[in-house]
């Protein structure tokens, strides 16, 4: 379903205006040259509508097949939003209307997108893209790497889940498909504001909804591809085929950055037609190789080193974010970095100015004896990555929340409950979740979120190591008589701070 409805000269889907640069005049027949056209004159565009409701005089009206939020089909409406004003529509289906030129394409979606960057004279082509796209780690390695160009001197903006930047005002950040018309207004605001570089999280739904159209990328970065949303893509191979997607949105010249640790990702190496720089914490799958390699040297539950070789060149990181897994963000953007010519001792000034992420084993430290990382492990891969970490850490217990709201299958959540049951002592979860063959773990069931927050921090000893799981960098949505606007991360520094806890008796 679209949700932008009216993108052009007068506002955005998002109710404010460009600050970006006008393209001058752009027309259908040049934009879609091979697109079946009846009617006759020649259509100038200076906004277009994908919901007939809202067209104005002037609109050209682009019919979806999923239209709207009640999801009807736009195609239905054609001649209405000409009877509107519209001078003009865009369509993948034949429609009947004969008062104004239609333009027959492959994809109506794809329109969109094309038009909306047109309109604004096409940001992409003036700004270095890099998409960043994967199961797990796009938002970090997107932070990671607008520390590193900014340690290099260079003024670059920011589209993530964990933030926004335009080049001038930080925001809050997109949702996991941000439109094609929000993608193509951020993008003109980061050219306006004299960005060079733009860092662009793209996610699988984004993909799959054809949200990235009009979008040209100078680079891609592929953090992992694993099982996961198939809630979203029905089967593990249409989701991958869906994440492969992102490769056709390259520029030829542009590079590809794998991770030969990920199976999937090292099937791609022979499919990209481009550059391709790889990366690897030195455990090649089969007999590939990396390039760029890391070596963990020791880590704590504060901190990590690991060594960063390129070439015959290396260089040590000391980083306040712990486990393989950011270890291998770290790589994903060092490896890019090195592409646009980044020297290894910049790269890792930049990664060390990361010291703390929202929901990405985040600790939260107030004088407890120890340790508790929130950590937004929402699949039972990132789950399994986290709690490997906190294994390796417990003198004691691993002590996990786990909160099954955040969604998933049926099968996701047997995985899950598996992780759960191989790595915590202790899982403690909002809900029931299947109970494998052999369970060796304690499960305790405590409905509200943030008393189950409360009970691990409760029952916690010195030696033990509290993952609160599932977590979000925002403000969490149901924590009882909790504050709404209230995260995971302020709730657990208010429990561990107060230290007035009620006594809970687990029951097992």
């Amino acid at each position: 379903m679209s949700d932008v409805n009216h993108f052009g000269a007068r506002h955005f889907n998002d109710g404010s205006f460009s600050d970006g640069r006008s393209a001058g005049v752009v027309r259908l027949a040049e934009l879609f040259p091979d697109a079946t056209r009846t009617g006759a004159g020649e259509v100038v565009v200076t906004s277009c509508v994908t919901d007939w409701r809202e067209v104005e005089p002037g609109d050209v009206f682009v019919a979806l097949p999923d239209c709207g939020n009640d999801g009807d089909d736009g195609h239905l409406h054609a001649q209405r939003a000409v009877s509107h004003g519209a001078i003009a529509v865009v369509c993948e289906q034949p429609v009947p209307v004969f008062d104004v030129p239609t333009y027959l394409v492959p994809d109506s979606r794809v329109a969109v997108g094309e038009i909306c960057h047109a309109l604004l004279g096409h940001p992409s082509r003036t700004l270095e893209v890099i998409g960043v796209t994967g199961t797990h780690g796009k938002s970090t390695t997107i932070a990671l790497l607008e520390s590193i160009f900014a340690a290099a001197g260079k003024h670059c903006g920011k589209l993530s889940s964990l933030g926004c930047y335009d080049g001038m005002t930080h925001s809050a950040g997109m949702g996991d498909a941000p439109s094609a018309p929000a993608f193509a207004s951020r993008l003109s605001r980061m050219e306006a504001a004299g960005c060079t570089h733009a860092f662009v999280e793209i996610s699988s739904q984004a993909l799959s909804q054809v949200r990235v159209a009009g979008m040209e990328l100078g680079a891609v970065v592929v953090t992992n591809v694993t099982d996961a949303h198939l809630d979203c893509h029905n089967t593990v191979q249409s989701y991958r085929e869906t994440k492969r997607r992102i490769l056709e949105y390259l520029s030829p010249t542009g590079v590809t950055i794998l991770n030969v640790d990920d199976p999937v990702s090292l099937k791609w190496l022979d499919q990209v037609a481009g550059p391709v720089l790889t990366y690897g914490l030195e455990q090649p799958f089969g007999n590939t190789a990396a390039e760029i390699t890391a070596t963990v040297v020791s880590c704590h539950a504060n901190e990590q080193t690991f060594v960063l070789t390129a070439g015959g060149d290396s260089v040590a990181v000391r980083t306040t974010i712990v486990g393989e897994h950011h270890v291998a963000n770290c790589l994903a953007a060092a490896t890019l970095s090195l592409s646009y010519g980044i020297d290894l001792q910049t790269i890792a000034a930049g990664l060390e100015a990361v010291e703390s992420l929202p929901a990405r084993m985040e600790r939260v430290d107030c004088g407890q004896g120890f340790p508790v990382f929130i950590d937004a492990a929402d699949t039972p891969e990132a789950l399994r990555a986290s709690l490997r970490v906190a294994r390796r850490l417990a003198e004691r217990r691993v002590i996990c929340v786990w909160d099954k709201t955040a969604g998933g299958t049926d099968s996701e959540h047997l995985a899950i409950s598996q992780v759960l049951n191989r790595l915590a002592d202790l899982a403690i979860v909002t809900q029931p979740l299947p109970r494998p063959e052999s369970a060796d773990a304690d499960v305790e069931v405590v409905a509200d979120r943030s008393e189950a927050i409360a009970c691990a921090v409760a029952i916690a000893e010195p030696g033990d190591v509290v993952v609160i799981a599932g977590s979000r960098a925002t403000p969490a949505f149901d924590f009882g008589d909790v504050d709404e606007s209230i995260t995971d991360r302020e709730i657990t520094r208010q429990l561990l701070y107060a230290r007035e806890l009620p006594t809970f008796r687990l029951v097992g």
